[in-house]
């Protein structure tokens, strides 16, 4: 017990006289209440008077440092969980069973504005209302001048001539108002960077002062250094991981306000995304590839710039900070010396940097072509393998990997040269250098008073030397950032380039690649942003479908001028529009939902391949335009028309409820009041109710599967016919939308159609679907066309003549019923 008490004194005894060895602060006679307290103000006191001593001010300093970052980590700890202590306490998520239920994650609004609902916590019944404002087109519209392109000039080694005209245009998306949260960490990073380089400084001194208690033999002074050294190795660390931590989030934001941007523009009600195959520019590898564009492009070039910035913000503000304390240490004259320096290692540098920018670029178009590719044999597997056409796709994707591997390669090898002499100049070079420039201090002292204090010159050749090292390094590092700068205006261009043609083709004056002049029929680089190709008028909220003197013409780069499939086509369906809409779908009720609403009328198209029998849908659906100025087309609103394609589109991973209502989100079927029974009763009238036997009743609407290889062509067809069902438009176009059914069911179909009264148009080869509309518009393929009415003395001849196609074929039953009974003979023997 005596030992433990004496043991316990000792230790007292210790800690009271640490205070005064470190900071020259005597603690006895201070009771315990007051001893925080006395130390922060002795602390303080000791920072402001520039009388005290200055190895104990610098020990405050370090002490003020780690409490300061002490406790801003424990502040934030403590707040953030004060927050989620709350939010459970709110949510009701302490001692509550998770409750199953159906919950909104979006909800797109009428006038553009979404709607998202986000929980709280994982099994929180409550969800957050997050309100996002709708996109501004006026805004696209104009920032599509700030698009423009910037004029070909030969790129420099460092810099492409228009690179910072690029990066600062698109700096407006990442970083919008100077009040917007991008601002704010750009000035925190700043902030730590600065802290870095300040603690930096005191690192330096206090190695210094470590090796000059180690020469001078002063244990003592040794130890409280060496537990300075612990104390302000805590602010360092978490100034570092701070530093990577903004660099990261940084990243992450302009990603996230970059892709936000891009998919306004891309996925919107101006079909961007369809229109961008007919630019002027679609042969660039950025378009050709624009979903390696949109995700990695965009990512690489987030990192990229968020890298650039610190590996140049850091340095920067390095070299400010250690040439002004150098200064006074190896005088104007090294100073100048070392800048010298970096200007001479920067100009040999420059004048060897390979042309990174141009191959990066080329290596992510390589990147491009190789993943497209593969995506196209995931999508076509079948057709290849009825195909057997493995050999040829197998060397397909050789000769694309190889060329890639050779674009990574190129990238590589051209850095060998430069990566010796960088090396040899940054790493060995400056280093010698920096020695040469460390010693002058000691050697001028030395050879001017005749005296050598070794502690003195060793403290302080230690100090300058792990300054200079540290000078050096930030002096390689922004040497370095030339190579990053160099890939970064790669990433650049492609990113320019992907806005400046979505920006393109977005506008409401695109005209679909046109490049001619209409006075001399000369390419006009910049005629992508002019009216003049597209003259024709379309008419919305038409009470049926018309039209008026239209060239159908398909979209090129040569405008009107380009390859006309049908001349001053004009129809109207139906012949007499409906004046009276007191009956549209959104006046009644869900119990009226498949009753028929007023007469219907229909049409058939008639051609033969290549004529434009489908190019009539495009121009109905306002994908195509319309390129003589006497053109007019008039459509109904979007609710009332409903365009069935040639091949059925399922969307990946989705429900079997959401195929059926397509393009309505799950989110809106239950919002609007819908029930499942719907669906259920639509799958029947279409035939396809034998489907949910495969699961447990209703729940197969909930099942998930990649709905286009679980359905048969058949069975795809018919769910287009189950979303018109759903739906309810007034008017429908279909485009060989029965080729895979059998007549029976098409027969079944068509008749649904008109039992409800649909207004629909059927684009397809078959005259015998004659017998199914009341309008026939005969599409001759030279350029010329018949309309005819169905119930005229012509109409009823070439029903006539159909009639007697069909008796001939029925007159060879009895030949066709011999072969197979002679078949069935033949087989019996085998």
């Amino acid at each position: 017990m005596a030992e433990t008490s004496l043991s316990a004194e000792k230790l007292k005894r210790l800690l009271l006289r640490l205070p005064h060895e470190c900071l020259g602060l005597d603690l006895s006679g201070i009771s315990s209440s007051r001893l925080a307290k006395t130390v922060l103000r002795h602390l303080w006191q000791l920072i402001r008077n520039p009388n005290s001593a200055v190895t104990h001010r610098k020990r405050a300093q370090i002490i003020l440092i780690t409490l300061a970052f002490s406790a801003a980590t424990a502040g934030s700890g403590i707040c953030y969980g004060v927050y989620k202590l709350l939010a459970n306490i709110r949510t009701g998520a302490f001692g509550r069973k998770p409750v199953m239920r159906r919950t909104r994650s979006q909800v797109m609004l009428a006038n553009g504005a979404r709607v998202m609902y986000v929980p709280y916590d994982e099994n929180a019944d409550n969800k957050k209302r997050v309100f996002i404002r709708p996109k501004n087109d006026d805004r696209y519209e104009h920032d599509k001048f700030l698009f423009k392109y910037l004029g070909k000039n030969k790129p420099s080694q460092l810099f492409y001539s228009k690179f910072l005209s690029q990066l600062s245009i698109i700096y407006r998306i990442l970083v919008p108002t100077f009040t917007d949260r991008n601002s704010f960490l750009l000035a925190f990073q700043i902030f730590f960077l600065v802290m870095r380089t300040w603690l930096s400084l005191f690192v330096a001194r206090l190695d210094g002062q470590i090796v000059k208690d180690i020469i001078s033999g002063k244990g003592r002074k040794f130890l409280v250094d060496l537990l300075c050294w612990f104390l302000i190795a805590f602010p360092a660390s978490y100034t570092n991981s701070a530093i990577k931590f903004l660099q990261r989030k940084l990243s992450l934001n302009f990603r996230i306000n970059l892709t936000r941007y891009i998919h306004d523009m891309y996925l919107d009600k101006r079909l961007s995304f369809y229109k961008l195959a007919f630019d002027n520019q679609a042969s660039s590898s950025v378009i050709a590839n624009i979903d390696n564009s949109i995700t990695n492009d965009v990512t690489k070039f987030c990192d990229a710039i968020c890298s650039v910035f610190a590996n140049i913000a850091k340095p920067v503000i390095d070299l400010v900070f250690f040439s002004v304390y150098l200064r006074d240490n190896l005088g104007t004259f090294g100073i100048v010396g070392i800048f010298v320096n970096y200007f001479i290692t920067g100009y040999i540098l420059k004048r060897w940097t390979p042309p990174l920018g141009k191959l990066v670029s080329k290596r992510s178009a390589a990147e491009g072509d190789y993943y497209n590719y593969h995506l196209n044999l995931i999508n076509n597997t079948e057709e290849i393998a009825f195909y057997h056409g493995t050999k040829v796709e197998r060397t397909k994707v050789n000769a694309l990997y190889d060329y890639l591997m050779e674009q990574m390669l190129l990238v590589d090898r051209v850095k060998i040269n430069y990566n010796i002499l960088e090396d040899y100049v940054l790493k060995y070079t400056w280093s010698a250098l920096g020695y040469v420039f460390a010693s002058i201090p000691i050697v001028v002292t030395t050879y001017s008073t005749g005296i050598n204090n070794e502690e003195i010159n060793m403290r302080e050749f230690i100090v300058n030397k792990r300054l200079m090292l540290s000078l050096a390094d930030a002096g390689s590092r922004l040497m370095h950032s030339i190579k990053d700068i160099a890939q970064l205006t790669g990433y650049t261009n492609r990113i320019f380039t992907l806005l400046a043609v979505l920006h393109r083709v977005h506008s409401t004056d695109f005209n679909y690649g046109a490049a001619i002049d209409d006075l001399d029929l000369k390419v006009d680089e910049d005629s992508s942003f002019s009216t003049e190709a597209v003259r024709g008028t379309v008419q919305k909220g038409f009470n049926g479908i018309r039209f008026e003197n239209i060239d159908v013409i398909i979209p090129s780069r040569y405008g009107k001028e380009g390859t006309k499939l049908i001349n001053k086509l004009r129809f109207q369906i139906p012949p007499v529009p409906l004046l009276d809409s007191a009956n549209s779908d959104s006046q009644i009720n869900l119990s009226q939902k498949l009753m028929p609403q007023g007469p219907g009328s229909s049409m058939l198209i008639l051609g033969p391949n290549g004529s434009g029998k489908t190019s009539i849908q495009r121009i109905i659906a306002e994908i195509w335009p319309i390129y003589n100025k006497n053109g007019l087309l008039s459509v109904p609103g979007a609710a009332d028309l409903f365009c069935v394609p040639q091949r059925a589109y399922f969307i990946q991973g989705g429900t079997f409820r959401d195929q059926i209502i397509y393009p309505m989100s799950a989110d809106t079927f239950y919002d609007a009041g819908h029930k499942d029974k719907e669906l259920v009763h639509i799958l029947g009238e279409v035939k396809l109710d034998y489907l949910l036997k495969r699961g447990k009743g209703w729940q197969y609407l909930d099942a998930v599967a990649e709905w286009k290889d679980v359905l048969s062509g058949g069975e795809r067809q018919r769910m287009n016919f189950a979303r018109i069902m759903f739906h309810k438009p007034r008017f429908v176009v279909l485009d060989e939308a029965t080729n895979a059914i059998s007549s029976d069911m098409e027969d079944y179909l068509f008749n649904l159609l008109k039992r409800y009264r649909f207004n629909f148009i059927t684009i397809s080869q078959r005259p015998s679907l004659i017998k199914y509309h009341d309008l026939a518009l005969d599409i001759e393929g030279d350029e010329t066309w018949r309309l005819q009415d169905l119930g005229t003395d012509e109409a009823i001849t070439s029903i006539d003549k159909e009639i007697e196609t069909l008796q001939e074929k029925l007159e060879n039953v009895n030949l066709w019923e011999q072969e197979r009974t002679a078949l069935s003979r033949k087989l019996a023997y085998i």
